[in-house]
């Protein structure tokens, strides 16, 4: 890398991180999932085979950090570590007033948007008062050029009411209230000041990459390695369960179920079509579905706990094994060993050599009966088409 090029990525260089091993788009062709790219406010954020990418004009909202389900995102600052860490000072509070920078009126905690809200941001003050309430002050997001942002703010209360009801909270202790749009606050996004104020800042950046773009001699810069496919740890959502867990205290007589749709996990099941090949375990970009083999067996585990409720599993699977539950009991989330779900007899295929499960034809697997099939309707097709 040139000083130059050196010099334009520190100068580009965002707030926000990505780790590509975690989306779902990177892992398999088949998703679509687009929710950091619509959500963006600015337009920022491409999506290709790679993964999501982010360009100079993102804002470093964090919102794409919040909607993300699997955790790509990751904040170097202002991260939910560090608005957690500023959140000390409602110790012992009876209340606590959450809002938007361009909310007309005071609160407790500012954020850039509603939609940079997490599950985390909004349990975390349980921790700190046992009888807290939180008041999110929600201006009329719908006149803000950052309106798509919060378009499934929705969506995060109903599933944060679910986790109160897991943790034995009161969900009324959480409450929206209507406000005024107001004037951009303090710190509302990157790029808001004065032309004199970016040059500044432009100069300041470019003279502190300056002093250290020359590599030392023995810097080799021409290994550079792609970024793989091995998974990384979702911080988000390990955060999340840290913080269900030191609340859930007694989760006993919590085994409600709620809609699959308001859950931030699955529940799974694996019917007889399973052949074992495991690209469900493969795909997962979480983790959460794993296979394990023995000389005699092939089992399938899944975590909940883990699981981001993307429903790619289901999406890949070719012989339609996985089904995705409509009801979830929200108490799994609390559950650290996981769940069987499939168990069955090793097989070798004596054509492709993989192992699978279930009725073969003569010790060939039934992907391998099924690509034969397929083969040979396109050439039954083919010469009836040349007939006619």
């Amino acid at each position: 890398m040139t000083i130059f090029e050196k010099i334009t990525a520190a100068m580009t260089d965002h707030a926000t991180t990505i780790q590509p091993a975690l989306c779902t788009r990177c892992r398999t062709p088949k998703s679509d999932c687009a929710l950091c790219a619509d959500r963006c406010p600015a337009g920022a954020i491409t999506l290709s085979g790679a993964g999501p990418e982010i360009g100079p004009d993102c804002l470093d909202c964090g919102v794409c950090y919040a909607v993300c389900p699997t955790g790509v995102f990751d904040r170097k600052q202002g991260g939910d570590e560090e608005i957690i860490a500023g959140m000390g000072r409602l110790a012992g509070k009876e209340s606590c007033r959450i809002s938007c920078r361009r909310g007309d009126g005071d609160a407790d905690l500012l954020v850039p948007c509603l939609g940079r809200l997490t599950e985390v941001l909004l349990l975390h003050p349980l921790h700190l008062s046992p009888q807290i309430r939180l008041e999110i002050a929600q201006p009329t997001c719908e006149e803000c050029p950052m309106a798509k942002s919060v378009s499934l703010f929705g969506d995060l209360l109903a599933r944060v009411g679910h986790l109160y009801d897991l943790v034995g909270a009161d969900r009324k202790r959480l409450s929206v209230a209507r406000i005024p749009l107001g004037p951009l606050r303090n710190g509302a996004a990157e790029g808001t000041g004065s032309r004199r104020e970016f040059l500044g800042a432009v100069r300041e950046k470019a003279a502190e990459v300056m002093t250290s773009a020359l590599p030392p001699p023995s810097e080799n810069e021409s290994g550079a390695v792609a970024a793989g496919r091995e998974r990384s740890v979702n911080r988000k959502r390990a955060a999340l369960l840290d913080s269900l867990r030191a609340l859930a205290e007694k989760p006993e007589g919590k085994l409600v179920s709620i809609p699959a749709s308001e859950s931030v996990t699955a529940t799974l099941a694996i019917n007889h079509r399973c052949t074992a090949c495991g690209a469900c375990a493969a795909v997962c970009p979480v983790g959460a579905l794993a296979q394990e083999k023995t000389a005699t067996a092939i089992t399938i585990f899944f975590q909940p706990a883990l699981c981001a409720n993307c429903g790619i599993c289901a999406r890949i699977c070719r012989p339609g094994a996985i089904e995705k539950k409509e009801a979830v009991a929200p108490i799994t989330l609390l559950d650290l060993e996981g769940v069987e779900l499939f168990s069955a007899t090793r097989q070798e295929c004596r054509i492709c050599r993989l192992d699978f499960v279930g009725e073969g034809v003569d010790g060939i697997c039934p992907l391998c009966m099924d690509r034969h099939r397929r083969q040979q309707n396109a050439l039954k097709n083919l010469f009836e088409t040349k007939e006619l």
